[in-house]
């Protein structure tokens, strides 16, 4: 199973790139309602409202032919879209190998927000681990970022739109908020002397983590790369406050479920409230920790596909794949509760892979789904011969006991002309923080990988 639902960390070295009782608020006081989210359809207007019949609704998942359609060429505005053969969404083809160098032009990952603020612009990443920023609205290339570099981890100022966080590649003692239109940056923290572990070099989130909704949050890794073992090492988690310029609270590598086992990723709960590190099976396995480290909550009992979301009362959730239950499932951070929400396994030995994006903090209560490598007779056929609902699309899945799941579109990914590693075909979609976009990787139908965007409208359900 693990051969198609891997570790992205592994990666992006390449081509450039029972523990204790309920878990309570933290020092750091929990951001109100008004600051995490706005309702669908405040914040940024949204253009696709006008560019849909207004009594267009996405409809129930279902098990659709997936319709052979050119590949188009690179959308030039919203009104240049091609429609979903299928489910009459609006698809548009946001970048182009070309303006990049090595043999991709997408997004980064389902975790990770794409678009900014407004909506006006989005960042994605090219072969050679180079990033790049286009317009949002016609979809034209602006330009090259000549600060970062790999995996410097990039995340958007949720307030202002030209700017964003981001780090050394892998890591560094620094973070920097950058000035994306003017290309002037400025310091937004120095680690050094800042906390307990003198030897640490990296403070990142290992490539999957974002801030709190309201940005003022940030959970992150302490690590080092020890030379004479050859592999790194981690010296403990924290918590950042980035608007007051402090460290909130440390976690001593000493102190994890098992000492000194290097986490898969770290991450901040949508509230601001809580951490979330993700450890292996037999590792410590899936953590919510108040950002004083004083108190945690066991989630799961190992690292899968997920992400951090808010639910319909805004509430933190952990969305998960969890293939040993064989659910999607729902678990509030805060009280260890639990919801199946979607089957893993839609018929008998058939399986299928997803990734989770909760980036659409505006949307309480939605996950976007995006699903590949579906297989039959316990992997004995991939991919599946019969097309069942779930796979090789992206939808929309709603975060209470039996909600809705929705289409959105096909992917239309041709893993045949992919040779050696496929991750970079996965579709990982993500969404924007209205839920008025969701960029997806494909190479759609064959030849280079991109980046395209579907557009929603504000009443899609």
């Amino acid at each position: 199973m693990n051969c198609v639902r891997f570790s992205r960390r592994a990666l992006l070295g390449t081509g450039g790139l029972g523990l204790v009782a309920c878990c309570v608020a933290g020092s750091h006081p929990s951001p109100s309602t008004s600051a995490v989210a706005s309702p669908p359809g405040a914040g940024p207007s949204n253009p696709f409202d006008a560019l849909y019949e207004s009594s267009f609704r996405l409809t129930p998942l279902s098990d659709d032919p997936i319709n052979t359609i050119p590949r188009p060429e690179r959308s030039t505005g919203l009104s240049d879209a091609l429609i979903d053969p299928a489910y009459g969404t609006r698809l548009y083809r946001a970048t182009a190998v070309a303006d990049g160098e090595g043999d991709r032009m997408r997004h980064e990952y389902s975790r990770r927000q794409a678009f900014n603020a407004d909506n006006t612009r989005y960042l994605v990443q090219d072969g050679k681990g180079f990033w790049h920023l286009y317009d949002a609205t016609t979809f034209g290339y602006l330009r090259k970022l000549p600060d970062l570099a790999g995996d410097c981890e990039p995340l958007w100022h949720p307030g202002e739109p030209n700017r964003l966080y981001f780090t050394e590649r892998n890591g560094g003692m620094v973070w920097w908020l950058l000035d994306v239109e003017t290309g002037t940056k400025e310091q937004a923290f120095d680690f050094t002397g800042r906390t307990p572990w003198p030897g640490a070099t990296s403070f990142w989130t290992k490539g999957e983590g974002t801030f709190s909704a309201d940005g003022k949050v940030l959970g992150l890794m302490a690590t080092s790369y020890d030379a004479a073992a050859r592999g790194n090492i981690c010296h403990g988690l924290l918590a950042l406050d980035l608007e007051n310029k402090t460290v909130i609270g440390t976690l001593d590598a000493s102190a994890f479920p098992v000492p000194g086992a290097f986490p898969d990723h770290i991450s901040t709960a949508p509230s601001g409230t809580y951490v979330v590190p993700s450890w292996l099976a037999g590792e410590g396995g899936t953590v919510a920790y108040s950002t004083d480290f004083t108190q945690s909550r066991q989630l799961l009992d190992r690292s899968e596909h997920s992400d951090l979301a808010l639910g319909p009362n805004h509430e933190d959730l952990l969305v998960v794949a969890d293939y040993g239950r064989g659910q999607i499932a729902s678990i509030d951070v805060a009280t260890g509760e639990r919801n199946d929400l979607h089957t893993l396994y839609p018929a008998q030995g058939e399986e299928y892979s997803v990734h989770i994006s909760g980036q659409a903090f505006g949307a309480p209560g939605w996950a976007v789904i995006s699903t590949y490598g579906d297989a039959a007779g316990y992997r004995a056929q991939m991919p599946a011969p019969i097309l069942r609902a779930e796979y090789r699309k992206v939808w929309l899945l709603e975060l209470t006991p039996g909600g809705r799941a929705l289409n959105v579109a096909h992917i239309r990914a041709n893993w045949e002309e992919v040779e050696g590693d496929t991750y970079f075909l996965e579709p990982q979609a993500s969404a924007s923080r209205d839920l008025s976009r969701i960029i997806v990787a494909t190479n759609f139908g064959g030849g280079e990988i991109n980046s395209y965007v579907i557009g929603l409208p504000s009443a899609f359900a």
